[in-house]
């Protein structure tokens, strides 16, 4: 308990400083940069207090509340009120822009604790229900570290692989993080000499003692010489399968010229049935779509729950073409939440 507290403190400490740098892609409302600049000073409690202010002034369907509740968490003491306030945005402000942000937060604050299964369900939210997200790239880098810890290397270097490629040029610190975390995976020349060496089979002739071809072989294998003839799936199949006195008869196909013809017909129908939809959450429980997709309604979007199994999609709409949809989402985003196009069936 003593250590998770001086971890959690430290991170809480830390993401004060961090949180101006992550948060660049989006416009900072100034009273929250000046609550960050007196929390940096050493002022934290005046810092907090006007924090506290504006989430009193606020009305909490206003789009500045969410954002007031990230920058309180932030700015928090202690890790159980940054906890608490993360936790709150993730849950009742989903399409917050700054709900992405605190998932990574969240699963910081429990691997701090110890709990890495917790901290891989938050990290694991990011690219599921957030496709686009600029924290792709921090999540990924996040999620090999948490298993780094749990020791499986494979699974770790393929997501710091994956952070790599999703860092933009310009995140010179992160990038760095992301290359020193790669040390920790073997390098490719390495692979490549633990790997064993291909075995030819025994019955195979071989470039040194391979006998004269027989007619048979000389037919199919074509002019190939036959140390490089064993090398190919092709040759070895017909020199096992085929006889050497029956011919290899002109490919043919069984699909009649009418039959054909309707294959692309019913290709092209099923894609004419289908339509477009603007989604903008996912969930692993039904409940929680729904909840979301309730809320929506009430707002005067024709929002659903898509889906039998996990995840549950929650989607808005359904338009003919592309183009419409991403005239819709356009209109989503003015309304200050984020989605994406997607394909849905009519049904």
């Amino acid at each position: 308990m003593f250590r998770w507290k001086i971890l959690a403190g430290a991170f809480v400490s830390c993401t004060a400083t961090m949180a101006v740098a992550q948060t660049t892609t989006r416009p900072t409302d100034p009273v929250f940069v000046r609550a960050q600049a007196l929390v940096s000073d050493g002022n934290g409690v005046a810092g907090r207090a006007l924090i506290d202010s504006v989430l009193a002034a606020t009305q909490p369907s206003a789009r500045l509340y969410p954002e007031a509740l990230f920058w309180r968490a932030t700015l928090a003491s202690n890790a159980a009120d940054a906890e608490s306030d993360y936790k709150h945005l993730v849950v009742d402000y989903p399409l917050a822009p700054q709900a992405e942000d605190a998932l990574l937060r969240l699963a910081q604050l429990e691997l701090a604790r110890g709990d890495r299964d917790g901290a891989l369900t938050h990290l694991q939210r990011i690219p599921r229900d957030y496709p686009r997200s600029k924290s792709l790239a921090r999540a990924s880098y996040w999620t090999a570290r948490v298993l780094f810890e749990k020791n499986d290397i494979p699974n770790a270097c393929a997501a710091n692989a994956n952070a790599l490629s999703r860092a933009a040029a310009d995140e010179i610190e992160l990038r760095n993080q992301i290359q020193y975390q790669g040390q920790r995976c073997p390098s490719p020349a390495t692979s490549v000499a633990s790997a064993k060496p291909p075995t030819i089979d025994a019955a195979a002739p071989s470039a040194t003692n391979a006998a004269p071809p027989t007619p048979a072989v000389t037919a199919t294998a074509s002019s190939t010489p036959a140390s490089a003839g064993i090398n190919r799936v092709e040759d070895v199949k017909a020199v096992d399968t085929v006889p050497a006195r029956v011919a290899l008869p002109a490919a043919k196909t069984d699909v009649t010229p009418a039959r054909a013809a309707t294959v692309p017909k019913t290709a092209t129908t099923a894609s004419l049935g289908a339509k477009y939809s603007v989604q903008v959450a996912a969930y692993n429980h039904r409940s929680d779509a729904s909840k979301l997709a309730s809320s929506l309604v009430k707002r005067g979007y024709a929002a659903r729950v898509d889906g039998d199994t996990v995840p549950f999609r929650v989607r808005i709409g359904r338009y003919p073409t592309a183009g419409e949809a991403e005239k819709a989402l356009a209109k989503i985003k003015a309304k200050h939440m984020s989605g994406f196009v997607v394909r849905a069936p009519e049904t």
